[in-house]
């Protein structure tokens, strides 16, 4: 990696540093405005640690540049000036990825490029968020959580029906709100999810197969949470709603769903390899 090529990289930093600044503004104000959308604070640290896990990888396979990268800049500078021109600061953060993408082909080769793609699709995805743009998902999932978790309390417990989202089991009422949808977990799943298939080896097909199982996992997992809130008001009363109790249900269910999605990656052989410690 010769002296040229490291100055030439950055100063596109610098340069795409004061071209994204709104971009790095609005996201900002939307990671910290809409809890949904909070884990945008951890995009730029999770890809720095990408990125510092494969440098000698990244110095290994970087070789003279390829002039392709040019025509991959150039379409990510169309849609950033876009962007710019429509006031849409989530477009103009689209352009992240093949600004930065075309610079590194260019600068360091496809190889070096490849190694940082993820990365630089992480970044570009917490660039492209916007305020409420997960509304519009929440509250069919609200729909379904409720319609499912009634049904399975149900079969265990007598006295459960539901209507649109409220349900009662006897005289206690419970209504499975925006909280209770399922979209933080989903959301901080696949940030993991997306974490463990950028580091994680396999074929791109079994890696997209294994993120495809994010979604269905989290489902499943905030279904019986729910389940198991309807079914334990009974014993324990409405502590079991709300509160430290209900906080270590939630962590519980969430570290199983973990637990079980990176089972998922041992079986489809995508999960990161662990070094081991040999003892001296």
């Amino acid at each position: 990696m010769t002296l040229r090529r490291l100055a030439l990289a950055g100063a596109a930093a610098g340069a795409g540093g004061l071209a994204f600044g709104p971009v790095f503004g609005h996201a900002l104000e939307a990671w910290r405005l809409d809890p949904e959308l909070s884990f945008g604070f951890f995009g730029v640290p999770a890809a720095a640690a990408m990125t510092a896990a494969r440098f000698r990888q990244l110095v290994a396979v970087a070789d003279s540049g390829e002039p392709i990268g040019i025509l991959v800049f150039a379409v990510g500078v169309v849609v950033l000036l876009a962007g710019d021109i429509a006031g849409v600061h989530a477009l103009a953060g689209t352009a992240f990825l093949p600004i930065t993408l075309g610079a590194a082909m260019y600068v360091f080769g496809v190889p070096a490029a490849k190694l940082l793609a993820p990365q630089l699709a992480i970044v570009t995805l917490t660039l492209s968020l916007y305020r409420g743009m997960l509304s519009s998902v929440g509250f069919p999932l609200q729909q379904l959580t409720a319609n499912l978790a009634s049904g399975l309390a149900g079969f265990v417990v007598t006295g459960v029906h539901r209507s649109g989202v409220d349900i009662y089991v006897g005289a206690a009422h419970f209504v499975v709100v925006q909280a209770c949808s399922g979209m933080d977990s989903l959301v901080a799943m696949l940030c993991l999810g997306g974490l463990i298939v950028g580091v994680g080896t396999g074929s791109l097909p079994r890696r997209a197969a294994l993120l495809a199982l994010v979604v269905p996992i989290i489902l499943v997992a905030n279904v019986v949470r729910v389940t198991a809130v309807l079914l334990l008001v009974g014993p324990m009363g409405t502590a079991i709603t709300s509160g430290p109790m209900h906080g270590g249900l939630d962590l519980v269910v969430f570290l199983i769903a973990g637990l079980t999605f990176w089972l998922a990656a041992r079986a489809l052989k995508c999960a990161p390899a662990i070094p081991a410690i040999r003892s001296s």
